[in-house]
């Protein structure tokens, strides 16, 4: 996997890669938007910067497998086994951690055990139903895009259902080439835009967001004992008048 963040953060300051990028940071801007909370984490897949707003959060850290210069606190780690605590997240943001992981359920499992009550898990992954899941299954790439692995959405929106997350976004962006090339950008653009309109499904990535839900917890106490605690005395002065008789 590091090996493929390393890949990755060239692509990403490709033209091609800031574009993409671009993309991605309105998306989850729109999906942090009127949230509060205080603890986020990034799971980064090699771009080392915040897709957040680091000021707008307490404490907004960035996790990543290589070391790197990130503008705010970051730290290195495993998708599959977070190193924080159980319930201790507001908010999770996977930036193509699922395409790059060797198990991706494991990945939202571990989503699932790290957020409180309510936490928001905002997953980006490359759609396999696209223009860019189609060169993928052509490429001859040893590492980076390419590679990674193009995971449908619906199968993850299933992972999150069955993890208790209430499914609030499931969305299609990115209509773009999956080509680099100045020339052939230029001259597809136009397919993008009918892509948009005819075939909203194929965006090159796709953007899922949940609402972790905890079942309901069956309060402790019996509420038919409360009212013989609360009144004691007349419940005493009823027992020794019965006794009495």
């Amino acid at each position: 996997m590091a090996v493929q963040e390393s890949a990755l953060h060239d692509w990403y300051n490709t033209p091609m890669g800031a574009r993409l990028i671009e993309v991605e940071r309105q998306l989850v801007a729109r999906a942090l938007a009127g949230r509060f909370g205080t603890h986020l984490v990034q799971l980064d897949s090699g771009y080392h910067k915040p897709l957040f707003e680091p000021r707008l959060y307490g404490c907004g850290l960035l996790m990543t497998q290589l070391d790197n210069r990130a503008p705010c606190p970051s730290v290195r780690g495993d998708a599959e086994a977070l190193p924080f605590e159980p319930e201790s997240l507001d908010a999770l943001i996977m930036h193509h951690t699922l395409d790059q992981c060797d198990n991706p359920y494991q990945a939202v499992r571990e989503a699932a055990q790290t957020l409180r009550p309510g936490g928001i898990l905002v997953i980006v992954g490359f759609n396999p139903y696209s223009t860019w899941g189609l060169r993928a299954l052509f490429s001859r790439a040893r590492a980076g895009l390419w590679r990674s692995r193009f995971i449908s959405s619906n199968r993850v929106s299933d992972w999150m259902q069955l993890l208790n997350f209430e499914l609030e976004r499931s969305e299609k962006h990115g209509f773009m080439s999956p080509f680099s090339r100045p020339a052939w950008l230029s001259k597809l653009r136009f397919l993008g835009r009918l892509q948009k309109s005819l075939l909203p499904v194929t965006g090159s990535v796709y953007l899922l967001v949940g609402c972790k839900q905890v079942p309901g917890r069956i309060n402790g106490r019996a509420r038919w004992r409360a009212k013989p605690i609360l009144e004691s005395g007349l419940a005493g002065r009823t027992i020794r008048k019965q006794h009495e008789q």
